[in-house]
């Protein structure tokens, strides 16, 4: 599998007629399920691909580092996302049904908790970066406080079958999600309910 690094500033003409907008590509055996970038001026990003987590910058052909027993866990992580603030931190999701978080300081698997399903996304909170979100297989979303990992701190439903993603708004009150039931639905943490505020209907998932 590849992952590709393009020039944003290139235009698409510039990239057919003089390839700038291709910078670099990296190579492993197996094939990438996710990837993730630092927020900050480190030019690194995580990537998962089958059964490791891998630390990359554009420098090198090679990871920097690779952390393929994650919890004693040969499973495929499919999710893998770097914390908003603590850099050296992140959080994945993986086919084993397990959410986990990661010390890339020390190189060792901090906490994980296992759900009844597997989990299709997580983002991180952009105002309150000690919560975060993930979309699971049993039609739910749940939110996460990290320091409490054993149990969700909230449980989002509605959906009738798998949710696939979730974005946070901006204001870090909101996320909304997509699902395979073609809907589209928004979520305000504030609904103790966990019901949708509001609904949108698609033709395709």
């Amino acid at each position: 599998a590849d992952a590709t690094l393009v020039d944003s500033s290139s235009s698409s003409s510039s990239f057919q007629q003089q390839d700038r907008g291709l910078l670099d590509t990296w190579r492993i055996q197996g094939s990438f399920q996710s990837i993730d970038h630092q927020w900050d001026t480190e030019r690194q990003f995580v990537t998962a691909s089958d059964s490791a987590v891998q630390l990359w910058t554009p420098e090198r052909s090679a990871p920097i580092q690779t952390h393929s027993d994650l919890w004693g866990s040969a499973d495929t992580v499919n999710i893998v996302r770097f914390h908003p603030v603590e850099h050296n931190l992140i959080a994945n999701c993986s086919m084993d049904r397990g959410i986990g978080l990661h010390d890339l300081r020390t190189a060792s698997a901090m906490k994980k908790t296992v759900l009844r399903m597997r989990s299709n996304d997580l983002q991180w909170n952009p105002m309150e970066p000690l919560n975060f979100v993930v979309a699971n297989e049993d039609f739910q979303a749940y939110t996460f406080d990290m320091r409490k990992l054993h149990e969700p701190s909230h449980i989002f439903k509605g959906h009738t079958s798998a949710v696939m993603s979730v974005s946070w708004a901006p204001t870090g009150r909101e996320f909304v999600t997509g699902s395979y039931d073609r809907t589209i639905r928004i979520f305000n943490l504030n609904d103790r309910k966990g019901n949708a505020r509001d609904i949108y209907h698609t033709k395709r998932m």
